[in-house]
């Protein structure tokens, strides 16, 4: 999901940027482009709208799924509301023209005008017209040759890794690192729960307790430490990343961590005191959004035991959604209710992702735009 004030001036513009707004260059995929009012420009011969919203749906290749994608369409328009819809469908092998139509009849249901749908496969792009027709295909312009794509790249937007390698990343492998902390986070959640016992609350157990949150809010500051030449996530002692996991279990201090990482979600005042205490004592409030967080988030995601992950995972899909990171938000969330369908915070999370809805404002400006995958 994006939201962006980038001004778009004409298809061509667009269909060079979606990369940048994606943060990686999309295959077999529909692209949703909300576009609020056009509005005329004096140093331009054609109207320009101001980009609301892109979003990113797998192209579907059966009848369920067909059929899901319309749903998810739908959602999308009567949660936003937009102007003017971009459709785009970037595709592998397979023709999306009969999944470019359906589509556009659906907005045109719905009272969504549509400017432009686009076919785009092998650095070429062509526009099925209303009557039936297509145009004869294109190159797809240079970003270099594109005003709006200096306005993005300011921004600090830049074409990553492809989707499928951001989920190997999220995803990580069989490591012998991994067991290692398996074995470290284990042996850590025994003492936990030896020293603090559910549901009992005794003076000896809450000054346990504190040591534990103390201990938890130190070792975040050292996870989301972004200072140049600090060591990597992969890099910090097996015991360190140990203590950050296990009171990711601990619901109230895991809500602490999202508001640090994702301000706008919550207020700290809604946290424990001795949580909100302990975390600003050792970690920065940013005022702009640091998307360096977000690439330590995803390390430590790689390196985290299956059984340990979801909490990690749904705390990653949070701060990207914050950053209007969308693909990294989605494949984030998706491997949480993979690995642990009832981890409730990833339901919410993925109901927020699948109805578009854009992210709190927070403290910050997100740094650049991203997008809804």
């Amino acid at each position: 999901m994006s939201t962006s004030p980038i001004r778009v001036r004409g298809v061509e513009e667009l269909i060079a940027t979606v990369p940048l707004h994606l943060m990686y260059q999309p295959e077999d995929s529909l692209v949703l482009a909300l576009l609020g009012p056009p509005e005329s420009q004096p140093d331009s011969t054609r109207p320009a709208g101001n980009l609301l919203l892109m979003a990113r749906i797998d192209l579907p290749h059966d009848l369920g799924s067909f059929e899901a994608v319309l749903m998810q369409v739908a959602r999308i328009l009567h949660h936003h509301q937009p102007a003017v819809l971009e459709i785009l469908a970037y595709e592998d092998d397979a023709d999306a023209t009969k999944v470019l139509r359906a589509v556009t009849r659906e907005c045109l249901e719905s009272d969504v005008g549509v400017d432009h749908v686009i076919r785009v496969r092998n650095g070429r792009w062509q526009e099925l017209r209303p009557d039936g027709t297509a145009s004869v295909w294109c190159v797809v312009p240079s970003v270099d040759r594109v005003p709006c794509a200096a306005d993005l790249v300011l921004a600090g937007a830049h074409i990553g890794p492809s989707r499928a390698e951001l989920a190997e990343r999220i995803h990580g492998g069989q490591t012998e690192r991994k067991l290692q902390l398996l074995a470290e986070m284990e042996d850590y959640l025994d003492r936990f729960l030896q020293a603090v016992p559910p549901k009992i609350s005794t003076p000896e157990v809450a000054r346990l307790r504190a040591r534990f949150i103390e201990r938890g809010a130190l070792a975040w500051r050292r996870i989301l430490d972004t200072t140049p030449g600090g060591p990597e996530v992969a890099d910090l002692p097996p015991a360190v990343l140990a203590h950050a996991m296990v009171m990711l279990w601990h619901r109230e201090f895991r809500d602490g961590v999202i508001t640090w990482v994702a301000p706008g979600a919550m207020g700290p005042g809604l946290l424990p005191r001795e949580i909100c205490e302990a975390l600003v004592r050792h970690l920065e409030l940013a005022r702009t959004g640091n998307r360096r967080l977000l690439d330590r988030l995803i390390a430590l995601c790689a390196l985290v035991p299956d059984e340990f992950a979801p909490p990690v995972l749904t705390v990653t899909g949070q701060g990207a959604w914050a950053l209007n990171s969308g693909t990294v938000a989605n494949l984030a969330v998706e491997r949480a209710l993979e690995l642990d369908p009832d981890y409730y915070l990833a339901q919410l999370t993925d109901l927020l992702l699948h109805n578009a809805v854009p992210p709190p404002p927070g403290p910050f400006a997100p740094a650049a735009p991203s997008s809804a995958a």
